[in-house]
């Protein structure tokens, strides 16, 4: 297929809190959607025959230790089918579609709505890689190769900037603050001083950037102490 003509999967975060999710079968995969599902503020309906499998007790968790069954579905924004049957998840998606329901298949990626992608966290940083479930485990290398280069100081950067712009937002005179401006900040000046660990120097730079209205203290952020 040519490149022009190919079509991709749409990425997207998804908001789930307090939303309710279905995985079924509590082996090593489903266990792994279990606790990012857990992370995400996700309610749970859990199905797996063999409760000794699932090792959670967190009450978001609803355990259905039995087989499946299509009203498992009832209610659920999402379902991840992880069983060791082709056949049984196959049967959950058939059942999920008909209910309009978002179904990711283990075994059968292509079928699916939806494939998660290798993440990594720095806070509130997400970088998402995927490989549209054609080869998981080159996500994955890619990611543990972006965690070499953007270490837990892009996190703590971020709550810097996110802070800077909820005041501009907010300031009756607006200071300078825009993505050129920003960008200078975060690659020339801002990380580099996170990455030698001059916290004490972050002060000096918001003010001369933005102006004197912008200070740690003004942006109610709190950094270890570091070198000057």
């Amino acid at each position: 297929m040519p490149v022009g003509t190919q079509k991709f999967n749409y990425p997207i975060f998804l908001n789930l809190a307090q939303r309710q999710a279905l995985i079924v079968g509590a082996g090593q995969v489903g266990r792994r959607k279990l606790a990012g599902l857990l992370e995400a503020g996700a309610r749970v309906r859990l199905v797996e025959p063999r409760a000794d499998r699932v090792g959670s007790t967190d009450p978001a968790v609803e355990l259905l230790a039995r087989e499946y069954r299509p009203e498992d579905l009832q209610g659920v924004f999402l379902v991840f089918a992880c069983t060791d049957s082709p056949e049984v998840n196959q049967r959950i998606l058939k059942d999920a579609h008909r209910q309009g329901v978002l179904c990711a298949c283990s075994d059968r990626f292509s079928a699916g709505d939806f494939v998660l992608p290798a993440l990594l966290r720095r806070g509130q940083l997400s970088l998402a890689i995927s490989t549209a479930g054609r080869s998981p485990a080159l996500a994955a290398l890619v990611r543990d190769q972006l965690a070499e280069q953007v270490t837990d100081n892009w996190g703590v950067g971020l709550e810097i900037v996110a802070a800077v712009r909820r005041k501009w937002l907010t300031d009756p005179v607006p200071g300078k603050y825009n993505q050129q401006v920003l960008r200078g900040f975060w690659q020339d000046q801002l990380l580099p001083l996170l990455e030698l660990g001059r916290f004490g120097a972050v002060d000096d730079l918001l003010r001369a950037t933005f102006g004197d209205d912008y200070s740690l203290a003004k942006l109610q952020i709190q950094l270890p102490e570091g070198k000057p």
